[in-house]
C-alpha cells in the first residue's frame, strides 16, 4: 500500500521551467561558439557580456524571491475521535506581519486530489505554535492520512507530506483481518464508512451488516472500504462481520439519537421547593458510557428506579429534579441539558413559581372539636411556605353507615390565605363521618392538589325528634296508643325509652316497643309522649282520647300499582287537617296501625309505603368469578305495600368512591340472583327491596373473590386420586381372575384334531401327508371310476364328494371278461403324515360316513377340473391347480348309479390351504405336464 507522490504546487514548477530555459540557453551558446571558430571573437564579445547580465540578474531574481515555509512541529491523529491535529510555527522573518492565512490540504491514501482543503488566517506570533484539526470521514486506521500547508501568498513554497496512521498490520492472529472503526456511535439514518483490512495472500469473502452481506464501496490494496447506512440498533449495537477464507473479525457500532426531551414541565408544590419533570425519547436505547444524561440548571440529575434501556421512548418513567426557590420568587428560567455520546442539547423552561402551583395532600388531619352537627377539622402542610398563598379547600363528607347514604358525598368548601382548617356544617347528630381534603392556589389556578388520607370521626347525639303518635280505641274501649319507631336519623342518639303520661300515670316503654294499651282512660284525657337518649328529652306530642264510635261505614278500596287512592268529602271542622289509618291485610295486631296526616284543604291522598326491613338471611357463594347471592323473603306485616323488586347494589371495595355502583334488578318472586364476571377482589354487596313507594332498607354483606386456579388444582388431584384407588382395588381381582379374563377376552385358538367314525372304526374327511411311493401303491390298485363322478356337470367336484384317503383291503371285482378271477388281497398301508399317523384298515367297499370338521374345511375344486393319470410324483404335494388334474386326496362315496357296492368313486382334489390364510398346507408340488400318464 504505497503512499502517492503529491507534485509540487504550479507556481513553483513555472520557477523550474524558467530556470530550464536559462540552462538551456547557456549551453547552446556554448556549443554554438565551440562550432563558430570561424567568426570573429571580437564580433562576439557585445552580446556575450550583455547575456552574461541577463543570467545573473534572472538566478539573483530567483534567490531572492524564496518566502519562509512555516515549520510543522507535530500531526498527530486521535483515533478515537477519529481526529487529525496539526501544529506548526511561523518562520521567525514573518513576525510583525498583520495577519497570515495558510493553505492546509489533506491526502487520503489512493486518492490523488486533496481530500479536504483549508484556509486559516492567524497573527503570527513568535515562538508560539499555531494548531489546526480536522475529523476525517474514513476511519484512520484504514488508510493513511497526509497533511502539508504553506503561506497564501504566489511565491509560497508547500511543506513536505506529513502522513498520520495507517492501516494496522501487526496481525496478532496472522491470518484474521480487522474491520475498523470497533465500538463507535453514529446517527441513526447517517452513511458511516467501514473498512475490512485482510492479510496478504487471502480474499475477502463477504462483509455483513446485521446479517445483510454488504458491497464495498471500493478497495486499496487490502483494504476494502464500506459505506452503511445506519439503522437504530438495539441496546447490545449492531453487528458488523468480515469474513476471509480462513479467519473473520467484527465490531459492533451503537447507532442511536440526539437526546430527546418528552413533556418538560416545571412546578412546586409548596413554594420552597421547584419540581420539573420529563420523559426520555427514542435516545433510550444508548446505555452505559453512551446513554443520555441530564443536568438541571448546572445540577446533575439521578436516573429513576424504573428506567430501562429500550428501543423506543417510555411514556412512563419520569426523570425528576427539585430545585430550590422562593416563594417571593417572580418569572424564571429553568435549563435542561441532555447530553449523550452523539450530542448535546438544551431545553428551557421559564414560568413564574406563583402560577405553577400544585399543592401536596394534606398531612396529619384531624378533628379538634365536634358537636352534634358540625366539627372542626385541622391539618398541616409539611416543609412549606405558604404565608401569602390564597388558596381554596374543598372536603369531601360522607356517611360511614349507610351505602345508600355514602352514595350521596357532601362537599364544604373554604377559601383563605395559607388555610389550616375548615369547619364542617350541617352533620347528622350522632352519624359516623369519613372525610378528606385537597387545596388548591385560587389566585393563579393550575391544578388541583392531592387528597389526603381519610379519616373518620362521630358526632356527638342530641335530643330526639319529636314522636309521630296516633291511637285506636276498641268496642270495649280499650286505648292503644301507637307511635312511630324513630329512625337514626331522628333518634339523634341512642334511645333509652320512651316515657308515657297522662292525669296522674306515667309509664315507661323500652326503645324497641311502639305501642301501648290501657283501660279506664276517660274521654277527653290528655296523653303525652316523649322519646329520651343521653342528650336529653324530645319534644312532647299529645292526644287527647276519645270512646269507640260504633256504626262507622265501611268502604272497599281496591288499589293498583302498588298504592291505593283515597277521597273523601270534606269537612268544615277539620280546621287542624285530617288523619288516615289503616292496618295491612291480615293483622289482627292493633299495633300494626298505620297512619297518615294529611292538611287542612285536602280530600284525598295516596297510600304509598316502602319495606321497613331488608331481605334476611343473605348469604353469599363463590363461584368461579361469579358470586351467587340467595335471602329470605321480607314478612308481609313488613313489607308496607307490594315488592315490585329486589335491588342488588355492588362495588369494588376499592372503588367505592368513583362514580354510581352497579346495580342488578330481580323479580319480587326470586330470592336468588348470580353476579357475573367479577374481578378477584373484595365487593361490598346491598340488597333491598322496592315498592311502589320506593327502596327500602339495604342488607349488607361483604364477599373477598379469590382465584380459582387453585380449584383446578384440587379438582385433578382428587381426580387423579380416585383413579389410583379404583386400579389399586380392580388390579387384585383381575389378577386372581385372569384365567377366565383370558378365555372371555381372548381365548385360545384350538388346535387341528382328528374326528372319529363311530361305526367304522376309521377317520373320515382326515388330510394326510402321503409320500409319492405310497400314491403310487394305492393309484396300481384297478379301480372303476364312477361315470356319474367323471361326467359332473361342468367338471365341478361338490364339497360334499371330498373325504380323505381311506386305507382299506380292498378286493378286485372281475368284469363280464374275468368273473372269476381270483382277489388280490393287499397288506395295509401306512401314510406318513407329520400330523396324523393312522393305519389304513381294510377297505369293505361300502358307504362311507362324510363328517365335515369344525375348523377346517378344504375350498372347492374349480369348474374346469379335467382328470388325467397321475404323473410321475417329484414331490408329495402339488398346488391347486395341478391337483385339480392329478390330485392326491382320494374321495369315496357310494354312488346310487354303481352297478356293484364294490366299485368306488375316486376324485381328484388339490392341496387345502387353511380357511385364515392362503398358504397351501401340502408344501411339495407335484409336478407334470398335461396329457402325461
Amino acid at each position: 500500500m504505497g503512499t502517492n507522490k503529491i507534485g509540487p504546487g504550479p507556481r513553483r514548477a513555472r520557477s523550474r521551467v524558467v530556470k530550464a530555459k536559462v540552462k538551456l540557453t547557456w549551453e547552446s551558446w556554448r556549443a554554438f561558439s565551440t562550432k563558430s571558430q570561424k567568426a570573429s571573437i571580437e564580433s562576439m564579445v557585445p552580446c556575450l557580456l550583455l547575456l552574461s547580465s541577463i543570467v545573473n540578474a534572472v538566478q539573483g531574481l530567483l534567490s531572492n524571491s524564496n518566502v519562509p515555509s512555516p515549520e510543522i512541529i507535530e500531526v498527530r491523529g486521535d483515533i478515537k475521535a477519529n481526529r487529525i491535529n496539526i501544529a506548526w510555527v511561523d518562520d521567525p522573518s514573518l513576525v510583525g506581519e498583520k495577519l497570515l492565512t495558510y493553505d492546509i490540504e489533506i491526502y487520503i491514501s489512493g486518492q490523488r486530489e486533496a481530500v479536504h482543503n483549508d484556509a486559516v488566517s492567524i497573527r503570527p506570533e513568535q515562538s508560539v505554535a499555531h494548531t489546526w484539526s480536522w475529523v476525517s470521514p474514513m476511519p484512520l486506521q484504514c488508510l493513511q492520512h497526509s497533511v502539508r500547508l504553506r503561506l497564501q501568498r504566489r511565491d509560497s513554497n508547500w511543506t513536505d507530506l506529513r502522513h498520520v496512521t495507517g492501516p494496522d498490520l501487526s496481525y496478532s492472529i496472522p491470518n484474521e483481518p480487522k474491520v475498523y472503526p470497533k465500538d463507535d456511535t453514529v446517527m441513526v439514518n447517517s452513511r458511516k464508512l467501514f473498512c475490512c483490512i485482510i492479510p496478504n495472500e487471502r480474499n475477502l469473502r463477504h462483509l455483513t451488516y446485521n446479517g445483510s452481506v454488504r458491497q464495498p464501496l471500493r478497495s486499496v490494496g487490502q483494504t476494502y472500504i464500506y459505506e452503511l447506512t445506519m439503522q437504530p440498533s438495539p441496546t447490545g449495537g449492531n453487528d458488523l462481520a468480515c469474513e476471509t477464507d480462513d479467519g473473520d473479525d467484527g465490531a459492533s457500532v451503537f447507532v442511536g439519537y440526539s437526546p430527546q426531551v418528552h413533556n418538560f414541565t416545571c412546578e412546586t408544590r409548596n413554594l420552597v421547593d421547584l419540581e420539573c419533570s420529563w420523559t426520555q425519547g427514542d435516545d433510550r436505547n444508548l446505555c452505559g458510557i453512551r446513554q443520555t444524561k441530564y443536568t438541571l440548571s448546572g445540577s446533575p440529575v439521578e436516573p429513576p428506579v424504573n428506567r430501562k434501556c429500550t428501543v423506543g421512548p417510555q411514556e412512563d418513567t419520569w426523570w425528576k429534579k427539585r430545585l430550590s426557590i422562593s416563594s417571593s420568587q417572580g418569572e424564571a428560567s429553568w435549563t435542561l441539558t441532555a447530553k449523550n455520546a452523539l450530542n448535546e442539547t438544551t431545553f428551557t423552561y421559564t414560568a413564574n413559581p406563583r402560577h405553577r402551583v400544585y399543592l401536596q395532600a394534606p398531612s396529619d388531619l384531624q378533628i379538634v372539636s365536634v358537636n352534634s352537627t358540625s366539627a372542626r377539622l385541622e391539618w398541616q402542610w409539611p416543609r412549606a411556605n405558604l404565608t401569602s398563598l390564597p388558596m381554596q379547600c374543598e372536603a369531601q363528607i360522607r356517611l360511614n353507615t349507610d351505602m345508600a347514604q355514602s352514595m350521596n358525598n357532601k362537599i364544604e368548601a373554604s377559601t383563605g390565605i395559607n388555610l389550616h382548617g375548615m369547619t364542617l356544617r350541617g352533620l347528622h347528630p350522632y352519624s359516623s363521618y369519613v372525610v378528606k381534603v385537597r387545596c388548591q392556589a385560587s389566585e393563579h389556578t393550575y391544578k388541583s392538589g392531592d387528597w389526603s388520607e381519610e379519616i373518620s370521626f362521630q358526632t356527638k347525639e342530641d335530643i330526639p325528634d319529636q314522636v309521630d303518635v296516633w291511637m285506636a280505641v276498641d268496642s270495649s274501649n280499650t286505648i292503644t296508643i301507637v307511635w312511630k319507631d324513630l329512625s337514626v336519623e331522628k333518634s339523634h342518639g341512642e334511645l333509652i325509652d320512651y316515657q308515657l303520661s297522662w292525669g296522674q300515670s306515667n309509664k315507661s316503654i323500652r326503645p324497641k316497643q311502639h305501642c301501648f294499651s290501657t283501660s279506664g282512660v276517660g274521654e277527653g284525657t290528655r296523653i303525652s309522649i316523649v322519646a329520651s337518649n343521653t342528650a336529653g328529652l324530645s319534644p312532647p306530642s299529645t292526644i287527647m282520647t276519645h270512646s269507640y264510635r260504633a256504626g262507622m261505614e265501611v268502604v272497599r278500596v281496591s288499589g293498583s300499582n302498588g298504592s291505593l287512592e283515597l277521597s273523601w268529602r270534606s269537612e268544615a271542622a277539620a280546621s287542624c287537617g285530617y288523619i288516615l289509618d289503616w292496618i295491612p291485610v291480615n293483622s289482627q295486631d292493633t299495633c300494626d296501625l298505620m297512619w297518615k296526616k294529611i292538611p287542612a284543604g285536602h280530600n284525598s291522598t295516596t297510600i304509598k309505603s316502602a319495606p321497613n326491613e331488608a331481605p334476611g338471611s343473605v348469604l353469599a357463594k363463590q363461584d368461579g368469578l361469579d358470586v351467587v347471592l340467595s335471602w329470605n323473603e321480607i314478612p308481609v306485616e313488613n313489607r308496607r305495600g307490594f315488592i315490585l323488586e329486589y335491588l342488588i347494589k355492588y362495588y369494588p371495595s376499592s372503588h367505592q368512591n368513583i362514580g354510581p355502583p352497579k346495580t342488578e334488578r330481580v323479580s319480587s318472586n326470586m330470592t336468588r340472583v348470580r353476579i357475573q364476571n367479577l374481578l378477584a377482589e373484595t365487593y361490598e354487596f346491598y340488597i333491598s327491596a322496592r315498592t311502589s313507594a320506593g327502596e327500602g332498607r339495604a342488607e349488607r354483606i361483604v364477599v373477598t373473590l379469590t382465584s380459582q386456579v387453585y380449584q383446578i388444582f384440587v379438582y385433578c388431584t382428587a381426580s387423579l386420586g380416585v383413579i389410583i384407588i379404583l386400579v389399586l382395588l380392580i388390579t387384585p381381582l383381575c389378577y386372581r381372575k385372569r384365567t377366565w379374563l383370558k378365555d372371555k377376552v381372548y381365548p385360545d385358538i384350538p388346535a387341528p384334531h382328528l374326528v372319529m367314525s363311530d361305526s367304522k372304526g376309521i377317520y373320515d374327511g382326515q388330510l394326510m401327508k402321503v409320500s409319492a411311493e405310497h400314491v403310487a401303491r394305492i393309484m396300481a390298485f384297478p379301480i372303476k371310476m364312477n361315470d356319474a363322478t367323471m361326467k359332473k356337470a361342468n367338471g365341478d367336484v361338490m364339497h360334499s364328494d371330498i373325504i380323505g384317503p381311506q386305507q382299506s383291503q380292498v378286493t378286485e371285482d372281475t368284469d363280464d371278461d374275468n368273473d372269476d378271477g381270483p382277489a388280490v388281497e393287499e397288506s395295509p398301508v401306512l401314510l406318513d403324515n407329520p400330523t396324523y399317523n393312522v393305519e389304513m384298515g381294510a377297505f369293505e367297499g361300502v358307504d362311507l360316513p362324510l363328517e365335515t370338521i369344525e375348523g377346517y374345511k378344504p375350498q372347492q375344486l374349480p369348474s374346469d377340473s379335467s382328470h388325467e393319470a397321475p404323473c410321475s410324483p417329484v414331490s408329495s404335494y402339488q398346488d391347486l391347480d395341478t391337483v385339480e388334474q392329478n390330485g392326491l386326496l382320494l374321495s369315496t362315496t357310494k354312488d346310487s348309479h354303481l352297478e356293484s357296492e364294490d366299485y368306488i368313486a375316486v376324485t381328484v382334489v388339490g392341496s387345502p390351504v387353511s380357511v385364515s390364510s392362503t398358504l397351501p398346507l401340502l408344501d411339495e408340488p407335484y409336478k407334470c405336464g398335461h396329457g402325461e400318464h
